[in-house]
């Protein structure tokens, strides 16, 4: 049967508005460049060990992914909340919630993190932001996260350095925090209200997850698209497809001349992989590097999370670096365990070296963020369209947001 409309993409927005088509009983036919689905939520399998394609995490408090998917088939683990801080002198604290785990009360307390006004500032700011609707925060006039912090909910320099500056450097992928408040106040709304998780076999299966209930025959793996001409997808094999309303769910924005390149303003990120013999980190919990002008920024132990990342016995070790790296391996290899001696000591001199991912394309541009658009903003031209975080901001919530909605909207074309 002749698709009704082509998705280009099966990233998480491209298989998001194949879902929302596939409920309202709308034939379609995904096409996707690479050998699976997933798009930048990959996991790969190497020697045993699962390594995702960057860290990555899913915030079940997310509406879209409370809409989409299934918990419990996903078999989540979860991180403690809060952080490990790792200190420039060689000590480390922690700075946790409280009311989500009590065994973090003292060392919250105690935390050189911050001074006590901070602690009680970061509660005061939980429950301004449980009160406000998404739609009321993205609607808030849009500044800097940092001046947002100094500023607007006035805390000290010294837990803005500690804390949150390393804590939402990896997660807006950016050390300036120059990325709207907007998306600071989500995520941080969204990290107090549920969990911090992943999948105890990677990130990978929540698009294998949403493509579960699609139809195997309308999912098509290595169609790269060469162009598109009209209503007609032109692969680089030469096959071609054509469908009344064409989808384009891909950051590949060189395929027709009417959308501009999405991609020229994004952040980059350096992730590595290591494996131990003994987990360097044996709590659940992210560790945040608070050394100025540090090359790591943020490390865990991930099996420590979740089990199913590494072979019984062993521990995979999860770096990030922010922005890209020119170190060749062997040199980035060690300029990272020379800097995190100051806290594991000797122990790093056991770290075998799996794997380094350059991600130049991991995040877009977050200075100007949305929570929804209007569904003619999906329009490049009278049946074509283009869905993505991009669009609204970088989430997973926004990936499956812009999916549905972009969907919603050349379904009522239909």
């Amino acid at each position: 049967m002749k698709p009704r409309v082509i998705i280009i993409g099966g990233g998480i927005s491209g298989l998001t508005a194949a879902r929302q088509l596939h409920q309202k009983g709308i034939d379609f036919l995904l096409l996707e460049g690479s050998d699976r689905i997933g798009g930048r939520v990959k996991t790969d399998l190497i020697d045993g060990f699962r390594l995702d394609h960057g860290f990555q995490v899913l915030l079940t408090a997310y509406p879209e992914a409370k809409r989409w998917l299934d918990y419990s088939a996903l078999h989540l683990q979860s991180f403690n909340p809060g952080a490990l801080l790792l200190y420039p002198d060689g000590s480390k604290d922690q700075l946790g919630d409280p009311m989500r785990d009590i065994g973090s009360l003292f060392p919250t307390l105690f935390s050189k993190a911050g001074n006590l006004h901070d602690k009680i500032k970061i509660w005061t700011l939980k429950n301004r932001l449980s009160g406000m609707s998404l739609e009321e925060i993205f609607a808030q006039k849009e500044v800097s996260t940092l001046e947002a912090l100094s500023q607007d909910y006035g805390f000290s320099d010294q837990i803005i350095r500690h804390f949150f500056q390393p804590f939402f450097t990896g997660i807006f992928l950016e050390s300036e925090l120059k990325t709207s408040r907007r998306m600071f106040d989500f995520v941080f709304k969204m990290f107090s209200e549920a969990d911090t998780a992943v999948p105890n076999l990677g990130m990978e299966e929540i698009p294998k997850h949403l493509a579960d209930p699609l139809p195997s025959e309308s999912i098509v793996t290595g169609a790269k698209v060469k162009k598109i001409d009209g209503q007609e997808v032109i692969l680089e094999d030469g096959s071609t497809f054509s469908a009344p309303h064409i989808i384009l769910a891909t950051e590949a924005t060189g395929l027709v001349k009417e959308f501009s390149e999405v991609k020229s303003n994004h952040q980059s990120t350096t992730h590595l992989h290591f494996v131990a013999k003994e987990a360097p980190i044996k709590a659940p919990i992210i560790a945040l590097n608070t050394t100025p002008k540090r090359l790591v920024n943020n490390i865990c132990t991930i099996n420590q999370v979740a089990s199913g990342y590494a072979p019984e016995g062993q521990h995979l070790i999860s770096i990030s670096i922010v922005g890209n790296q020119e170190l060749k391996n062997d040199e980035l290899n060690r300029a990272v365990k020379n800097e995190l001696q100051t806290w594991f000591g000797k122990a790093r001199l056991d770290w075998e070296h799996l794997h380094t991912r350059n991600l130049q394309y991991a995040l877009p541009n977050q200075k100007n963020v949305k929570h929804s658009i209007h569904g003619q903003e999906f329009e490049i031209r009278n049946g074509l369209y283009a869905c993505g975080d991009f669009q609204l901001n970088g989430s997973i919530n926004a990936s499956m947001k812009a999916g549905r909605e972009s969907a919603e909207w050349v379904a009522g074309k239909l």
